[in-house]
This record gives structure tokens, sequence and C-alpha cells, in this order.
């Protein structure tokens, strides 16, 4: 009885694991062990050469399942999948789980690997926990198929992929995003994957049938469309405008191109682009093709579209320091790079849960895009990467008009759902033309949770643009923590010259004794190579990276890379921050504190006339002549305009005429006396930094002249301008008279030889 008793507890011990088991994946996903078929050949354990069977067992398309569960000695089930996994006839590669426990919080998983040809199983390093049979598929592709594409060669196939459309002209240049995202879609359809290449030409009964003529490619296209119906369906917030999957791929079905290229150009993008993403899942695919796409259409002159490089954005995301908990918004979507890697880090920190995974993908990613092709981009990328559609919105972020009312009853509806989402951290890179960005950033505060964070990228003066009205707003409801300074070359792929800074704040309000932490991120070490983009050159990236991470979470001082500055001083504002010099006790002043208003130039550069005899002052090193002038004072001439000359500043005393792309500064000779001279040199000494701080624009950089006139600069006392003048500019000035004299000495010289 005593043997008997016990043989039945150790049943229902193991009943409970089966149940667990079962109870996980639903009753109709494995066989049971009475229900194997025998053609698979297991063997029993005893080796009497009869049959034996597992616990539990799955056929997938391209490997099986083999289940082994005990009450409680984890080693016991590991030993009998094993077994099972090197004892059958069945031709496919076979993955194995072992599990014992009595509790699902207490349940010990291994899983095991065997392809078909292999003699012995073999451990599968994952996590040990039970998992979705989509993420188990998905780690059998990454251990069997380990192909994986470099930056490098996907830039140049999506390149070649370009080139393709170009010459053949298969698509128009607007639609290629969306032809290369259905194309990708459709690839995620087994049905269509299986049998696209078997697709033929429409019989001759068929184009007979029809009420028009039948493309050669009309099954294929039809093929397309139907797979990317099946795969997105219909889901998508019903709080966005109206939305219809078939009807923004339909296009595919007017694509009129040789079968026999359309299948080389489907089976060129699986094998370098969609089984290497399947494999990785890790880059933003259609955010890099619609960069590449867009570089011969029209549309690339669209300036609120710039798609946020991936090395800065990973940045952004690792910035907002994301928990298990927080629910990321990002208030203008575009081809959703940020909730993609913010998915992918918070699936990192679930650690293979998956109540938790699908918490995450369908409550905590939460996207505005009012662009209809980028919405269907960030769609399709959510969907390629496991989906986190659910609360991507086609619709504006912006509900309050200028007067702080929320819009219309349905954008209060809006609000009130997003509201109750909870947003904890925003990562935005807002559309920078018209001002727009000060207007994304005050709308993310508002979404926020108290104390939530908002990273986002912008044009770096956009704060100073704003200090008179909406920056002050801000401040009240948000502190400003940190302003990363980014390289101007950032989005050359994209053809933009765009003088950016990433900037962090906290949903508190910014207290005037706050530091700011300004840092200089001028050279990422990326650089342009003709048909790769910008590359990591010295694959430094990771460890630069890290470094700027460090050195913010510490608010880190470092020279010349890292400073902490107040932005208020005695009530005043100043965005770029109070710099105090070392050792330096002199008053830090505006410089329309020192000069009257600023006069505009008058002339375009072009318009010189060489043979007049007043001097014509452009944005150039040079100056040129003209016949007439209209100033006859000392003044300086300050280059507000011309990207390359942005921020020359010339000294003139006399009769002259400056280029429109300058501003004249006269002395006003009141409280704050200066040498013009001196405050040349001086505005030159800084030049870079005011660059830095000030140039705006989406293709050519400018300095507002209004910003200018409030920059905060040192005031030297008139003695010392004086002092200095006399010391070091007179001597300079001095040398460079020898300078050109001896060059001009030099070329005559030259003209006089005689050379035969």
């Amino acid at each position: 009885m005593y043997i008997i008793r016990k043989i039945m507890e150790k049943k229902e011990s193991e009943t409970i694991t089966e149940n667990i088991f079962r109870s996980y994946y639903g009753a109709d996903i494995f066989i049971e062990k009475s229900a194997i078929p025998k053609e698979f050949g297991f063997e029993s354990k005893k080796g009497s050469g009869k049959d034996g069977y597992p616990d539990f067992f799955l056929d997938k398309e391209n490997f099986v399942v083999i289940v082994e569960a005990k009450a409680k000695k984890q080693k016991d089930a590991e030993n009998d999948a094993i077994f099972y996994m090197e004892h059958n006839q069945v031709d496919k590669d076979m993955l194995g789980i072992a599990v014992s426990g009595q509790t699902l919080e207490d349940l010990q998983v291994s899983y095991f690997k065997k392809y078909y040809g292999d003699e012995k199983a073999s451990v599968l390093n994952v996590d040990k926990s039970l998992m979705s049979i989509e993420n188990l598929a998905k780690i059998y592709k990454k251990s069997k198929f380990t192909e994986t594409t470099t930056e490098e060669h996907l830039t140049k196939t999506l390149h070649a992929l370009n080139k393709e459309f170009q010459n053949e002209n298969i698509v128009r240049d607007t639609e290629r995003s969306l032809f290369f995202s259905g194309l990708m879609i459709a690839l995620k359809d087994k049905t269509f994957r299986s049998s696209y290449k078997n697709i033929q030409e429409p019989s001759e009964e068929e184009s007979k049938s029809s009420n028009s003529k039948l493309l050669k490619a009309h099954i294929l296209n039809e093929s397309i469309v139907n797979a990317i119906t099946r795969q997105l369906k219909s889901k998508i917030n019903n709080l966005s405008k109206e939305y219809n999957w078939k009807d923004k791929f339909s296009f595919i079905k007017t694509i009129d191109y040789s079968l026999p290229k359309y299948k080389k150009l489907i089976k060129t993008i699986e094998e370098n682009i969609f089984v290497p993403f399947e494999n990785e899942e890790k880059q933003d695919i259609l955010g890099r093709a619609y960069k590449i796409f867009l570089s011969k259409a029209g549309k690339v002159d669209n300036k609120n579209i710039i798609i946020t490089p991936d090395h800065i954005k990973s940045l952004m995301v690792k910035l907002a320091d994301l928990n298990i908990e927080d629910v990321v918004l990002d208030t203008c979507t575009g081809s959703g790079g940020f909730l993609m890697e913010s998915m992918e880090t918070l699936i990192k920190l679930a650690s293979g849960n998956e109540d938790r995974i699908e918490n995450i993908k369908e409550k905590q990613l939460i996207g505005f895009e009012i662009d209809s092709v980028l919405f269907a981009l960030a769609c399709s990328n959510m969907f390629l990467h496991g989906d986190g559609r659910t609360n991507l919105i086609y619709r504006s972020s912006i509900l309050y008009d200028k007067h702080e009312n929320i819009i219309d009853s349905d954008s209060k509806e809006l609000y009130s759902f997003i509201k109750s989402k909870k947003p904890t951290k925003v990562i935005i890179n807002p559309p920078y033309e018209d001002n727009k960005s000060i207007d994304f950033t005050i709308h993310a505060i508002k979404y926020l949770e108290p104390n939530g964070k908002l990273i986002i990228i912008m044009p770096t003066p956009t704060l100073t643009h704003n200090q008179n009205g909406a920056t002050e707003k801000l401040l009240k409801m948000a502190r400003l923590d940190f302003v990363i300074r980014m390289p101007e070359k950032l989005f050359t792929e994209q053809k933009r010259t765009v003088n950016t800074s990433i900037f962090g704040f906290t949903k508190t309000p910014h207290n005037q004794r706050d530091a700011v932490l300004f840092y200089n991120l001028e050279d990422d070490g990326f650089v342009s190579v003709q048909h790769k983009g910008r590359i990591d050159k010295n694959k430094d990236w990771s460890n630069k990276e890290q470094f700027i991470l460090d050195c913010l979470r510490n608010k880190t001082e470092i020279k010349n890379l890292s400073e902490k500055r107040f932005i208020y001083k005695g009530g005043e504002l100043n965005c770029a921050g109070f710099r105090e010099k070392k050792n330096s006790h002199y008053e830090m002043v505006k410089i329309r504190d020192l000069f009257a208003s600023p006069e505009k130039g008058s002339l375009a550069s072009e318009q010189n006339d060489d043979s007049g005899e007043y001097d014509f002052i452009t944005a150039a090193s040079e100056w040129k002549k003209h016949s007439e002038y209209d100033h006859d004072c000392e003044a300086l001439v300050y280059a507000v305009s011309a990207s390359g000359s942005l921020g020359r500043t010339h000294y003139v005393n006399g009769k002259f005429i400056a280029s429109n792309l300058c501003i004249i500064l006269q002395a006003k000779n009141e409280k704050y006396p200066v040498n013009l001279k001196f405050y040349k040199y001086y505005l030159e000494s800084i030049r870079e930094q005011i660059r830095a701080d000030l140039a705006d624009g989406t293709s050519k950089l400018t300095i507002n002249a209004d910003d200018l006139m409030d920059y905060y600069i040192e005031y030297i006392p008139y003695g010392k301008q004086n002092e200095f003048y006399q010391k070091n500019i007179k001597q300079y000035e001095s040398l460079e008279k020898q300078l050109l004299e001896s060059k001009d000495k030099l070329v005559a010289e030259l003209n006089s030889l005689d050379i035969q």
C-alpha cells in the first residue's frame, strides 16, 4: 500500500506540472503523449525496442518541439527530453523543453536544440522561463540562421534598390517607402513567402474574362496586397482619423513590372534584408529606407520630416532611463524609431515574462503621427518588430490653441485618453519649421505625469527664440536638466545642415538655483562616406555613448566638453546659460547694452561695382567695391547669414555699403563705452560659441538678429579695451599690413621675371 500511495503521489504531482504547462499554452497547442503519431519513431527509455513518447509534442513547419515534465527533479526532465530528441525518426530540427515544479512561479525550465543531421542535443541558452511559441520560433531562427546584416550592407542594398526603382520607373518616388514596407510585411506572410516564386502571369482565359487589360504582374500584385491585408488586418486606434490599410497599399496593384525581375527584386529583399531583420530585429529598416528612397524625391524638400539617425535615437532612449513600468509617448512618431527602440529596451527588462511583454506592447507605447505615409510606415515598423500598434494614433498631438483652449470635443476625448495612459517618458524629434518645436515641447510636458521625463532633439536656439513667452511658460512646468549639442552634419544624409541639441526635461518647475549641464557632442566620431552615409569610422560610438551617459548622470564637468551653467541670473533668463569664466570678474551684459539697434545691409552680395570707390562689405573675408554708399561712420559689420561665413565680424570706419547678409552695429556710447576694434576681435574669438548657441535653420544656417542682441558677453572696462588694443591689436594689424605688402611685392617680383 505504501508503494502504491507513493506512485499515486508522484502521478498527481507530475499532473500538476503538466497542467501548469497546458494552462500556459492552451489545451490545443501541443499534442498529448497518447496522441503522438507512431511514424515519428520515438523509442522507449527502457531500451526494450518498443515505442516511447514524450509528454507533449508540437509539429511546426521547420521544427518540432519535444516536452518532458517532472514533479520536482529538473535534471530528470532534462535527461528525458534529451533522450527523446536523440532517439527518434523525425526528419526536422528539434527543440526540447524540460519543466519541473508545482507552481508557475517556482517552475524550472530548460531548453535544448538539435538540428537535423546532428547526433547530439545541446543546450539552448535563453531565459529560464516559459515563452510563447512565437518567441521560441524567433529564438530558433536566430540560433539556426545566424544571418544578420551590417549597417554598411543594409545601406548598400537599399541604395541599390532605390537605383533599381529609378532605372525601371517601377513605382513613384513618394510611394517607394510604402512599396518596400509592403513587401517586407508580405514576406512575413508564410503563404506568400512560400508561393511568390511560383506565381505566373494571368492565363489567356483570365485576361479575356477581365473588364480591363491585366498586367503580367497582376497575380503577384494581388498576392502582395492580400498578404499585407492578412498581416495588418484592421488594427488601428479608434481615436484615429479614418484609415484603410488596403487602400493605403492599393497602388501596388498598378505596378507594371517584368515578372522575372519582380520576383528577383523580392528575393533580393528577402535574402538581404528580411531574413537578417527577422534574426536580429534591431534596426529601423523602414526609417532608413524612407531617408534613402526620398533622396531623389520631391518630398525631400519637406523640412518638417527629419529622421533621427540610429545612434542618436539609441542615445536618446538611453537618456530617458527607462524602467519596466514606464509608459513611453512619442508625439510626432515619424517612422516609429523611438517607440521601437523603447519597446526593445522594455522587453529586455521584462526578462522573458510573457505577460509583461504583452502589456508593454498593448499599453506602454503611445504614438501620434499626422503624415499618412509616415503613419503607415510606423505601424508597419511596429508590426515587423513584433507589434505595438495598439496606441498608434493617426492624428496631430497638438490639441491646444494659442489661448490654451482644447481645440474641439474630439481633441478633449483624445487628450483624456492619453492622460489615462499616464505617460512617464516622452522621446521626440518634432518638426523644426515655423517654430513648431516649442509647441511640441510644451504639449509633451502637459501629457507627462509629474516628475516624468522629456528627451527632445530640436534646433539649439528654440528656447532662446521664445525666452519672452513660451520658454518662461515651459520652465514653470519643467526643469531643464541638460543640453547636448549635436554635430551640424548630423542630418547630412537628408541634405540638411541643422544646428540641433538634445534637451532633457523633468516635469517639475525649474528653480532659478538649478544648474544645467551643457555637453558638447559636436564631434560624434561619425564621418560621411559616399554611398554609406555617416559611419562610425573608428568603431568608438559605444564607448563614447557610455561616457556621455555617465557624465550626465553624475553631472560631471570636463574642460571643453561639459559645463554646469545657470540659465537664470539676477532674474534674467539666458537659455544658452551664463558662462562664468574662471578667475574673471567682468560683468556679463547683452550685446544690445553695447550697441544700438542693428541695421540690415541693403545689397545682395553679387551686386558689386568694381569701378566704384566705396567699400562694399559682404559676409566674405575679402571686401568688394561699389559706386554708392549708405553709411559714413565707425561700425562693426556682422554676418548673420551665409552659413560658411556665419558670425564673421568686420571693422569699418568711413563711407561704405553692406550686404543684406549682414547687420551693422554702432556703439551706443552710453553706460558701456566700447572700442570697436577691440570688440571686433572679441566677437571673432567667440564666433564658434555664438554660432553653436544661436545658428538656426534646416538647410541654410542663420543667426537671428534679435537673439544676437540678447546674447550675453563680457563687458571689458573701457580702459582695459584700449590698453589691449595698444598692446596687442595694433601690433597684430601692423604685422598683417607688412604681410600683405610682402605678398604684393612677391607677386610683383614674380611678374617681372623674364621667364623663357
